[in-house]
């Protein structure tokens, strides 16, 4: 690849020449100082630079915003978990109770069985006195009258 340099010759006019710095992979920058790289490559490099650290911002960014979201989500997944824990304790409470209920009801249901027995009885020995009495009050009135 061959380099020009534009400069002046001795009557005015603008010359082109071949740059031996150029060549040699020399540059001038916009500020005269020597550079290694030509000046196109010197600038993308330059924006490149700019926009790696630009993007390594953004991941950093990012990074905060998924840890933030991760701390989020396990504060959410332990609420639940304990929401969770307290329904089934509630489930497990409500079936004692029903069971409780069921046993009392049984044992109510016996207890009620048990006193019709009881009335059963009282009222066939009720009878029986009744019979009883009106066979003594006869007895009592044949006493009288035999008198």
């Amino acid at each position: 690849m061959s380099y020009y340099r534009v400069t002046k010759a001795g009557s005015g006019h603008l010359v082109m020449a071949k740059d031996p710095l150029a060549e040699a992979g020399l540059h001038f920058d916009e500020l005269n100082k020597l550079r290694v790289l030509e000046p196109d490559v010197s600038q993308k490099t330059t924006e490149l630079n700019e926009e790696c650290e630009d993007f390594v911002d953004k991941i950093g960014q990012f990074q905060k915003i998924v840890g933030g979201l991760i701390e989020l989500v396990d504060e959410l997944a332990k609420e639940a978990e304990t929401e969770k824990m307290k329904a089934i304790g509630a489930r497990n409470l409500l079936k004692s109770v029903e069971k409780q209920r069921e046993a009392q009801q049984q044992q109510l249901q016996a207890l009620i069985a048990e006193k019709k027995m009881q009335l059963e009885r009282y009222r066939i020995e009720y009878e029986a006195l009744q019979k009883v009495e009106a066979e003594q009050n006869e007895f009592i009135d044949q006493f009288i009258l035999q008198k």
